[in-house]
């Protein structure tokens, strides 16, 4: 069954697309195809890179999981330990660490492929010491939060967990994202709660958390003032609490349909959402370069 490669919007979408054209291409054109075991070479190595992470963005999507994972088995009736949460999680760092250092990821893309491992960089034995021991502070953090407390007196019947990859229109156009975590209480409140694991904090309303404001919208028919976002740094232990507006609702329409627009007038054909390598550029930030999963690719063009 060949599947069709339909034009969509997402924040990570965009964010790629803002930072460099033809690494845009590379991600969501380029690569297609690439699971087929007849598929050109190019095309093969493409996907295979697509799929690779740096390792702060795998730490941080492992602590993402582990914290999923407890609030799974606390709804469930089960309050695990820190203790058994912080041998979960470096389980997995292990298994994930060994698979990509291994490479099997270029045999099973949707395996763990570190940026680092593919590109054979010089990272020490006390940088990743260093990095695991990150994510435990980041799960203790958690474990330990006045936002963990809170949830917990919350009725579980209230807690939602939304799909792994939630959709909706967005005037024809369909949008995808990820709620961490979110609980609709007594007065018909929802409460979005977003985990980030970076080290600096950003006390703004991004794209992100707007935009889940407005699929709530879209999904409940609440209105603005009903909506409430948490943004819990988990490595900084910091909580920073959004009301939502009517200002902030029309500002990510805005926004989105501007980066839906320049997103589509590189297209051949935006119909068929038909991509030409060559009408999209490359960055002129060498940081962006360095640091790129498809370099490898990209200097040879």
């Amino acid at each position: 069954m060949d599947f069709k490669n339909e034009f969509s919007w997402s924040k990570s979408r965009d964010g790629v697309f803002c930072e460099c054209k033809r690494k845009y291409y590379f991600n969501h054109y380029g690569f297609w195809d690439g699971w087929k075991a007849d598929a050109p070479q190019r095309v093969r190595e493409l996907y295979i890179l697509k799929n690779l992470s740096t390792r702060q963005i795998w730490i941080g999507q492992v602590v993402h999981d582990i914290i999923k994972y407890y609030l799974i088995k606390l709804k469930s009736g089960e309050d695990v330990t820190s203790s058994h949460l912080i041998f979960r999680l470096g389980k997995r760092l292990k298994e994930d660490f060994e698979c990509s250092e291994a490479g099997i990821y270029k045999k099973f893309p949707k395996k763990c492929g570190l940026v680092e491992h593919e590109y054979k960089m010089l990272i020490s034995k006390d940088e990743w010491d260093e990095l695991f021991k990150y994510a435990e502070e980041c799960i203790m953090n958690f474990y330990n939060s006045d936002s963990l407390k809170e949830i917990k007196k919350e009725d579980i019947s209230r807690w939602l967990f939304l799909e792994e990859f939630l959709s909706f229109d967005f005037e024809g156009t369909k949008v995808y994202l990820s709620i961490d975590f979110a609980i609709k209480d007594g007065d018909n409140q929802v409460i979005l709660y977003d985990w980030k694991t970076g080290k600096e904090r950003d006390v703004e309303m991004d794209v992100q958390l707007a935009c889940y404001a407005l699929y709530v919208l879209q999904k409940w028919n609440l209105s603005p003032d009903k909506i409430i976002i948490k943004k819990f740094n988990v490595a900084l232990d910091k909580v920073d609490e959004f009301k939502v507006t009517t200002q902030i609702i029309e500002d990510i329409k805005s926004y989105m349909r501007k980066s839906i627009k320049d997103m589509k007038d590189t297209l051949k054909d935006k119909e068929s959402n038909i991509a030409e390598e060559g009408n999209f550029s490359k960055t002129s930030n060498v940081k962006s370069c360095l640091r790129c999963n498809f370099k490898k690719i990209c200097e040879i063009v």
